[in-house]
């Protein structure tokens, strides 16, 4: 797999990013319910103690203006003043009670009671509660008055036979409750000494005075603790959590529930929160990582640019040089990098140049040995000939018989000269790319043929064998008729010259596995060693052999071979063992042999 700089850097920024960011989440998550239960504990405990100071200042007021009224003129109970007090803390009326008759003596009644309303529960509990009280205020457990309405009664033993008794209404303690609201499920509730219900969110619960002990933060009221608890509500059905307290005076019991659902909603808010800042810090740092890539890989990418341009042999390429913010490394790197190509650029150009100076050089040589040769070959025609006609006597015999013998020395001297002005004319021309094929269809048994009949004066001369063996069913090939049979003289002369006398000298012919044709020059001669084959097969190149001196040449007989077979397309080989003889052997391409010679013929046509 293979990564972009940009990719890279941003996926280093997105992991740098992401691991504190999710180790953080990770304790956000794990611990936001707990957050959540302990700040409810302490909101809802502080919530719960203040309700409970209001309703024990609320309880305080009621026991003073009850005292005030039991200890006062009994007359004084019709006081307008009196009643709209009364009213305003809840009181339905106050009675003072003959305790042996229970004969009401003094009624004291709130703004909206009338006297006819009034209805006294029975009076043996509170007389005796009263009783037991030593003479002491006290506050009863709710429950209905004889009208089947919620009601608490304050009992005060006033005298030897006097029994004060109030009765007050639940209504501000209802209302009370009600004032606390919050969230979808949170709210308060208010029960008395005994677990009954004064105020609740359930208003069945209230005018019943359901009795609610059972629950856990109502026990714990009702001994007298502060604190916070986790429960199950009856009424609504879920898991709750409460802070709790009790009003001092009276023994009331407040609490201020909330459901846990609530509290996990929010800490599954808050934990979504955390992996989502996880998610945005994760994309700004990627963001952020693939930017700074982008800084730092857009020059990186113009260098690599300008390279793969070098590469293609272009040398006048450059990077260009940031002139605003940039990192220094990499505006250094370009700067390197220009420094490099113009460098590279002088060095090419002065190649070039030395090149074009070379060649040249070469086509100025070339033309040289090609006029040079040219003038040669006129004069050492003239000498050949007329060598021939005093060797041949012919114009009558010559009386000393040694000038026959000088006249022939100098004809074959000449001969062999010629050849090498022809070898390296046509040297020259291929090697200055003039030489064109004149291509038309070839037997090769023909050629070889030819070629045997072309060295056998040599061969004979040196004793040595010359034959070919060619099947006559081998197809026709394509190409030049008179290149392939001076490739194959110079091939077969050579090895009749560098073969000992009784050597064999063989030319055969074969198709290759791909359909093309090799011809193989085979002799039994002296060989060349592995070191040498290369210099045999440079242009002029010479080896040192026991035969060498006597059968000097320019040295292109092989080279010359070699680029006549490569004009057609094809390779020349040589495999050669000191003592054990050479085989040479040229390989022509299958779109030069049979049917596709052919067709090549019909094309050209």
């Amino acid at each position: 797999m293979k990564l972009g700089i940009r990719g890279i850097l941003a996926g280093a920024f997105i992991v740098a990013a992401i691991v504190p960011l999710a180790a953080w989440a990770s304790w956000v998550s794990a611990s936001a319910l707990d957050r959540e239960i302990a700040e409810v504990e302490d909101r809802h405990l502080l919530l719960a103690r203040n309700l409970s100071r209001a309703l024990d200042r609320y309880a305080h007021d009621v026991a003073a203006v009850f005292s005030h009224v039991v200890e006062s003129d009994p007359n004084s109970g019709g006081s307008e003043h009196l009643s709209a007090l009364l009213e305003s803390l809840q009181f339905r009326h106050i009675c003072l009670i003959e305790v042996d008759s229970q004969r009401v003596i003094s009624v004291s009644t709130a703004t909206s009671t009338s006297l006819s309303s009034i209805s006294l529960p029975p009076l043996d509990e509170y007389i005796a509660r009263a009783e037991r009280a030593l003479g002491r205020m006290m506050f009863s457990d709710a429950t209905l008055n004889p009208n089947g309405v919620p009601a608490i009664y304050l009992t005060k033993k006033v005298g030897p036979n006097l029994l004060a008794l109030g009765e007050l209404s639940t209504k501000y303690l209802r209302e009370t409750q009600q004032a606390i609201a919050f969230g979808e499920g949170g709210h308060a509730a208010i029960v008395d000494s005994a677990g009954n219900v004064l105020g609740h969110p359930n208003k069945a619960w209230e005018d019943e005075v359901r009795n609610i002990a059972k629950v856990d933060a109502v026990a714990r009221m009702m001994d007298g603790e502060t604190g916070v608890s986790q429960f199950f509500s009856p009424a609504a059905q879920l898991d709750m959590i409460a802070g709790f307290t009790t009003v001092p005076m009276t023994g009331w019991g407040v609490m201020i529930p909330q459901p846990l659902r609530e509290l996990e909603a929010r800490a599954d808010e808050v934990r979504n929160s955390a992996f989502g800042i996880v998610a945005l810090g994760a994309g700004i740092a990627g963001i952020v990582g693939w930017l700074i890539g982008g800084v730092i890989a857009r020059p990186m990418r113009a260098v690599a640019a300008a390279a793969d341009r070098l590469a293609e042999g272009r040398s006048d390429v450059s990077v260009p040089i940031s002139t605003g913010m940039a990192v220094t490394e990499l505006q250094a790197l370009a700067m390197r990098f220009n420094e490099m190509t113009a460098a590279l650029d002088a060095a090419h150009r002065a190649q070039t140049l030395a090149l074009k100076a070379a060649e040249e050089a070469a086509e100025a040589k070339s033309d040289f040995v090609a006029r040079v040769t040219h003038e040669l070959r006129t004069p050492l025609n003239s000498v050949i000939g007329f060598s021939g006609m005093i060797r041949d006597q012919a114009h009558g015999p010559i009386d000393a018989p040694d000038y026959v013998d000088y006249a022939k020395m100098i004809h074959d001297s000449g001969q062999r000269l010629l050849e090498m002005v022809n070898d390296i004319i046509a040297y020259a021309r291929i090697e200055g790319r003039s030489e064109e094929l004149n291509e038309t269809s070839i037997d090769i048994r023909r050629i070889a043929a030819a070629v045997v009949d072309q060295v056998s004066a040599l061969a004979e001369e040196s004793g040595v064998a010359v034959s070919f063996a060619i099947d006559e069913g081998l197809p026709q090939v394509w190409g030049d008729e008179i290149k392939l049979r001076q490739a194959l003289g110079h091939l077969a002369k050579n090895a009749v010259l560098f073969t000992p006398t009784g050597g064999r000298v063989r030319i055969d012919g074969a198709l290759t596995e791909n359909g093309g044709l090799s011809i193989a020059v085979s002799d039994t001669g002296i060989g060349i060693a592995e070191p040498d084959i290369a210099t045999a097969l440079a242009p002029f190149g010479q080896i040192s052999s026991r035969l060498d001196r006597s059968h000097e040449g320019a040295g292109l007989g092989l080279p010359l071979a070699k680029m006549l077979v490569e004009l057609h397309g094809g390779t020349l080989r040589l495999r050669s063992h000191p003592e054990e003889g050479t085989t040479v052997t040229v390989i022509l391409p299958p779109e030069r042999v049979g049917i596709a010679g052919t067709l090549r013929e019909r094309l050209s046509i």
